[in-house]
């Protein structure tokens, strides 16, 4: 009885596990997706922070999608733009607005390779990203870069993909500032900064072949020192991790995201460490 328990038992997972892969096959491959998204955010090194929790709704157009590889010779957008609520008002600021917008717009396109199997390719790349009164304590922010992209993928049965990004980019930083004017004493001179610096990214992605889940990690620096007024500087750092979970197909997807964002100027500005912890869970809708 137990053996013919048993026996049915893998019969089952083996083709649930072949109806997942056989979904994940079928499912259409469109680029335009829309995604219900729930967050919450904090400075933990500071003691007046609130832990701000929210929703949003993003519109998203992605031609690599989350688990293709870049092809030779191809145009890739990848474009999202965010309106996100805060449900919780934020300490620093009584007055501040609940809501914020985000919208980032990558684009890249493979122009050569090399190996032999012409498994690594060089990529022009250009980014724009926008915030607006997102990240609690900050107003605006804008970055756009130009520069170079190495991706590669090694495969056997599942995948990992490695992605480097190297070039110039110009930021503009406006700091909400009535907690650093009213406790650190600073006015719009040192919190609204505008300059050229170098941009780093380095992706890595993991994604298991049967089941279609994926695990990300990504690091992203932006170095600013040029152009700034005398002696100031910006530097902000970014660390993400990623679970991408396939629902029943990959036009289906729940994501899990944790991120670190951490700031550095050559003052302090705003009385404790400038690092923002972000959660958020995700469903995305591939049409």
């Amino acid at each position: 009885m137990n053996i013919k328990q048993n026996a049915v038992a893998i019969l089952m997972a083996g083709l649930s596990l072949s109806v997942t892969t056989q979904a994940l096959a079928d499912s259409k491959q469109g680029p335009f997706a829309l995604s219900v998204l729930a967050g919450l955010e904090s400075y933990p090194d500071s003691e007046s922070s609130s832990m701000s929790r929210g929703g949003g709704l993003s519109v998203i157009w992605d031609d690599l999608r989350y688990d293709n590889s870049y092809q030779l010779d191809t145009n890739y957008f990848r474009v999202r733009g965010t309106y996100y609520y805060e449900r919780d008002s934020e300490k620093y600021d009584e007055d501040r607005y609940r809501d914020s917008v985000d919208l980032k717009l990558n684009y890249q396109r493979p122009f050569t390779s090399f190996g032999d199997n012409q498994e690594y390719l060089i990529s022009f790349h250009g980014r724009y990203e926008g915030h607006y009164n997102s990240q609690q304590l900050e107003e605006f922010e804008q970055l756009a870069v130009a520069g170079l992209a190495l991706n590669t993928r090694f495969t056997d049965v599942n995948h990992y993909d490695l992605g480097l990004t190297l070039g110039l980019a110009y930021s503009e930083e406006e700091k909400d500032d009535d907690w650093p004017r009213e406790e650190m004493g600073h006015g719009e001179d040192v919190l609204n900064r505008a300059g050229f610096g170098y941009f780093f990214e380095w992706s890595n992605a993991y994604t298991f072949a049967h089941s279609g889940v994926q695990l990300t990690a990504k690091f992203s620096r932006f170095d600013g020192k040029w152009a700034y007024d005398e002696g100031q500087f910006y530097q902000v750092d970014r660390l993400t991790f990623g679970v991408v979970t396939p629902l029943a197909d990959e036009n289906n997807l729940l994501h899990f995201m944790t991120q670190y964002i951490s700031r550095d100027y050559e003052l302090d500005l705003i009385g404790f460490e400038d690092t923002l912890y972000r959660v958020a869970v995700e469903y995305v809708h591939y049409f």
